[in-house]
């Protein structure tokens, strides 16, 4: 699986007890409120490992977090109801600036972002709901009545499409906007339980996501979310690959595949999708005469809906209505045939 989010900085193993992990996360119950206080009273708490700015910036979002959560959960204060961004400009980008911390070039959004991520998945301190986060993508998805088959794009313009699909067989559907969120995956777990959908039972994910490294991250991305929200007995049908086109149509549609800072990637992703054995894969590889490996993608666009519908007529649609057992004999005649086309194709 690729990987998409980066790794905490700080290693800490989930399984911990919480007062634990508060502890080696220097994150301590304050009685004043973090964001009123002035330039001195958080040079004073939150200095400790500090580089760039007169404060630790990842320590201070940290306690400003918790200390949000920790009001919430005893009553203190009401569920925030408001979206991250807002969290950003209520909280902690007027504390940052109070504090001489507030970056120029820095994106320091993503970051908070990013240590809400760890709080959550990395750390599993806390959940989005702990706070009342909205969901800023919630009119994304949709939960069916064939709930366990789940269709997802990494892209909103795939929207409608989606929209259609579910209108017309009732499964699940799902815009990324461009990445996933952890946010929006809990909210999608916690209404598919809402809905008593067994979240144990078989889960079936066709991805739209564009065929380069970027696009399979995003997809294991949601997949590990999906995981670590319970939802763990997972296939994924990829409907962009080079087979879902003739050879002339790959030759016009693919795109040089980024090297600078990717190789690592690069060499992952390709080796993924060698497993796949795409017939028209050798289209999308080139080797110069200094031995330097040249990789296009395809973007998810170049499938046109019409193609995207009559994939799924014959890998999604005998699923619906379908018992789990009857499922898994589908999938086993699937692979039998996939087996066999391996072979046949090894062998000529």
């Amino acid at each position: 699986m690729l990987k998409f989010w980066p790794e905490p900085t700080i290693k800490l193993d989930p399984n911990l007890p919480q007062k634990e992990k508060l502890r080696k996360l220097s994150i301590y119950h304050f009685d004043e409120l973090i964001h009123d206080q002035p330039k001195e009273w958080l040079l004073k708490n939150f200095s400790k490992g500090a580089t760039d700015y007169p404060i630790n910036v990842s320590l201070l979002f940290r306690n400003i977090i918790w200390q949000t959560r920790e009001r919430i959960i005893k009553k203190e204060k009401p569920p925030f109801k408001e979206l991250i961004r807002t969290f950003w400009y209520m909280y902690i980008k007027p504390t940052l600036s109070r504090a001489g911390a507030l970056a120029k070039k820095t994106d320091q959004y993503a970051q908070l972002i990013d240590t809400i991520v760890f709080m959550v998945k990395s750390w599993r301190l806390m959940e989005y709901k702990d706070i009342g986060f909205r969901d800023d993508k919630k009119s994304n998805r949709k939960i069916g009545y064939n709930a366990n088959i789940i269709l997802f794009s990494e892209k909103t313009g795939h929207q409608d499409f989606l929209e259609e699909i579910y209108e017309q067989y009732q499964i699940s559907i799902l815009a990324l906007g461009g990445q996933p969120s952890v946010l929006n995956v809990e909210y999608f777990v916690d209404e598919l339980k809402k809905q008593k959908v067994d979240i144990r039972r078989s889960f079936y994910l066709f991805s739209i996501v564009d065929f380069d490294p970027s696009g399979w991250i995003i997809r294991d991305a949601f997949i590990d979310d999906l995981h670590h929200y319970g939802v763990k007995n997972t296939s994924v049908i990829d409907l962009i690959h080079p087979d879902a086109l003739s050879s002339d149509e790959v030759k016009l549609a693919k795109y040089r595949i980024s090297t600078e800072g990717m190789a690592a990637k690069n060499q992952a992703w390709l080796k993924e999708v060698h497993k796949k054995n795409y017939q028209n894969q050798k289209y999308l590889e080139e080797e110069t005469k200094q031995g330097e490996k040249i990789l296009y993608g395809l973007e998810a666009e170049s499938v046109s809906a019409q193609k995207l519908s009559a994939a799924l007529e014959v890998s999604m649609v005998p699923m619906i209505g379908k018992t789990e057992e009857a499922l898994k004999i589908f999938q086993l005649k699937k692979l039998n045939a996939a087996i066999r086309e391996l072979i046949f194709h090894k062998v000529t």
